[in-house]
């Protein structure tokens, strides 16, 4: 018995041909195909010297190969159509499950086309055997083969739908960095405010309880004994400690001016902060433009627009709180200039007293006088108030600026969700 092979060839070319024009499908690649005709040895060499029966083995593999790569055909340039709708309508995750509906189908009509092509040998070798007797009573075994044939998609659209959004990351990264050390300068800010308030309320009801100690010791010659007096209630303490008082209103002084400082630099870094979220801005549109212009979808090129649109929806209430940290660093600024100038006041009256032995009642009568200024500085100031106030509003700039929201939100209904 022998073994003859019809209509052997690659048909790559041929299904490259029907993928012409096609935008996302690639076609099959490696695909081989041959028919195996094996002859009883006692017609053998009849049948490999018919030229008639090779012509009808022959016909029948064209007729096979061409319904095969046809149907291929078909099925690339459906699944390519497909495949647009869905990158039109930004369903692009779908899209590998369109490839793999592709394949399967390919797959199955390879079986069927092999199927076809013993059928149409069969069917060649029956009517040859009706010219040629000696044919009918042998019998043939045909076998006929299609290499598998996968086709492919471009490489890009598995990336598009797969790759995370990057533009404004960097931009984002340094506004949170810097949002987050306002909540910390702030926090320090409503602390060191605090302890000030709290040392001269208690500094100031001192000074105020020295005027009525005063009034009962107002002979000049008592002026020592009247600081005695003054020093046991101001610290709560036997002996005259003037130099320990004069420490705590130098610590007030310290803490006010740490005050004064911290707002300069949560102004500084308010005004970075509206930088970059200019840059944020810049940076994020560079990579949605970049994006929409590679994109294959048609509606892409148009999308700019709205994707800019909803970037600032994004942002707003961000950009709102930015701004209204700076209305309140401007507004802490003058409180922090009426606690300078109470501590101040506080001061001079501390430093006073430590010169007052010997003295007469009424030049600390008068300096006793001013003691209310302190208290009135600091009255309704909330200087601490408004400190934790910011501190809460550059926490939610930082934790609002996480990227994935901010692109959730920007490129929702276009084609780059």
């Amino acid at each position: 018995m022998g073994t003859v092979v019809y209509g052997k060839s690659s048909i790559d070319s041929q299904l490259q041909k029907k993928a012409t024009g096609l935008k996302y499908v690639k076609a099959p690649t490696g695909v081989a195909f041959k028919i195996e005709v094996t002859f009883d040895a006692k017609v053998e060499k009849a049948a490999v010297k018919d030229p008639l029966l090779a012509k009808e083995f022959e016909e029948a593999a064209d007729d096979t190969i061409s319904r095969f790569v046809d149907f291929v055909g078909l099925k690339m340039k459906a699944t390519d159509d497909l495949v647009q709708k869905l990158m039109d309508q930004n369903k692009a995750a779908e899209v590998e499950a369109a490839k793999k509906k592709m394949n399967s189908d390919i797959e199955q009509m390879r079986v069927s086309a092999q199927q076809f092509g013993v059928a149409q040998v069969n069917a060649a070798w029956t009517e040859l055997g009706r010219k040629t007797k000696e044919y009918t009573k042998y019998k043939i075994k045909i076998g006929v083969t299609i290499g598998a044939a996968v086709a492919g998609l471009a490489v890009s659209i598995a990336l598009m739908a797969a790759s995370p959004w990057t533009g404004g990351a960097s931009a984002a990264l340094s506004i949170i960095g810097m949002a987050k050390s306002c909540v910390v300068i702030a926090k320090e800010s409503a602390a060191a405010a605090m302890e000030v308030e709290t040392a001269v309320t208690t500094l100031t009801l001192q000074l105020t309880a020295v005027k009525k100690i005063w009034a009962t010791h107002k002979a000049a010659g008592h002026a020592n004994e009247v600081v005695s007096a003054v020093v046991a209630q101001f610290l709560g303490q036997a002996g005259p400690n003037i130099k320990d008082c004069q420490n705590w209103a130098y610590k007030c002084e310290q803490k006010v001016n740490g005050v004064v400082v911290n707002n300069h630099t949560l102004a500084k870094n308010r005004e970075k902060m509206k930088a970059g979220m200019s840059k944020l801005h810049d940076e994020f549109m560079a990579e949605a433009k970049k994006r929409l212009a590679k994109h294959p979808s048609a509606n892409a090129k148009s999308q700019s627009p709205k994707v800019e649109q909803q970037y600032f929806k994004a942002v707003d209430a961000l950009e709102k709180k930015i701004i209204e940290a700076g209305t309140k660093i401007d507004e802490q600024v003058v409180r922090a200039k009426k606690m300078e100038k109470a501590v101040a006041d506080l001061k001079k009256q501390v430093d006073q007293l430590a010169k007052s032995r010997g003295v007469a009642y009424k030049v600390i009568d008068n300096l006793l006088l001013l003691s209310d200024l302190a208290v009135s500085g600091l009255s309704g100031n909330n200087l601490v108030q408004t400190f934790t106030d910011m501190a809460g509003t550059f926490g939610s700039v930082a934790g609002g600026l996480a990227l994935d929201r901010l692109a959730k939100v920007a490129l929702e209904g276009t084609v780059l969700e």
